[in-house]
């Protein structure tokens, strides 16, 4: 999202719940909007990774203490050895991105089928981009400004994802440049590949442990389940749980 566009829905919004804007000013645009992130989101909008991780192991929660940790251990490796293979393999293939980011920019490139480049400065790669009409759209055409040197569209997408939008596609194949000069090292398979260089060692049989000299800990009886399976779960109420009369 545009920072303009951003600030006009914020606008709407204050005119007809000032309080609830209100409350959203004390909250710096950078924390919740991708328009002010300055990129560093990379188009990521999860703000709770507890969450995620917690969806992953959905199958696994319930588990004892040993077994959890035994099956994220498992679960983590698997992830490690599958990605790290599969990603050695499209490497193997000549392959420089991801399939999802190959494909993002084969979308973004059709997408600039429907623009018309003109250049304003002849010594900095500065670009106005006419996003032309089209049927599916249904709208009249609108103008962005490409600057190269400071990897910027009007249109955000650029700056959100660091991702080539349809709009630099454009100049790129009007100037001859390489389009992948413009998409972050981060989506770079080599790059991918060091997250998952490091390698995971198997627990040894247990008689080739050392011998333990910690603390010995002794679980509280009192919390011991009575009921198998998972207990439920326990949610405080608040002013969400009262219900409006009619």
């Amino acid at each position: 999202m545009k920072q303009p566009t951003l600030q006009a829905k914020l606008s709407a919004m204050r005119a007809e719940f000032p309080q609830a804007v209100s409350w959203i000013d004390q909250i710096p645009l950078e924390k919740w909007t991708q328009a002010y992130d300055g990129g560093k989101r990379y188009g990521h909008m999860t703000t709770n990774l507890a969450e995620s991780i917690n969806s992953v192991l959905k199958g696994s929660r319930s588990l004892p203490i040993c077994a959890l940790v035994k099956t994220i251990f498992e679960r983590t490796n698997a992830w490690f050895v599958e990605r790290a293979t599969k990603i050695q393999c499209m490497l193997r293939a000549e392959h420089q991105f991801p399939d999802d980011i190959v494909a993002l920019l084969r979308k973004n490139e059709a997408q600039s089928a429907m623009c018309h480049v003109q250049r304003y400065d002849r010594e900095n790669p500065v670009f106005d981009v006419q996003d032309m009409l089209t049927i599916e759209h249904r709208r009249y055409p609108i103008t962005y400004t490409v600057k190269l040197n400071e990897w910027w569209c009007d249109c955000g997408e650029f700056q959100a994802l660091h991702l080539p939008c349809s709009h630099v596609i454009v100049v790129c194949s009007f100037f001859h440049l390489r389009v992948t000069t413009f998409v972050a090292p981060v989506y770079s398979l080599h790059n991918i590949l060091k997250a998952y260089e490091v390698q995971f060692n198997p627990v040894r049989n247990q008689d080739y442990w050392s011998t333990y000299t910690g603390p010995n800990f002794l679980p509280d009886s009192i919390m011991r389940r009575h009921q198998p399976g998972r207990p439920s779960t326990q949610r405080i109420r608040n002013e969400m749980d009262d219900s409006i009369p009619k």
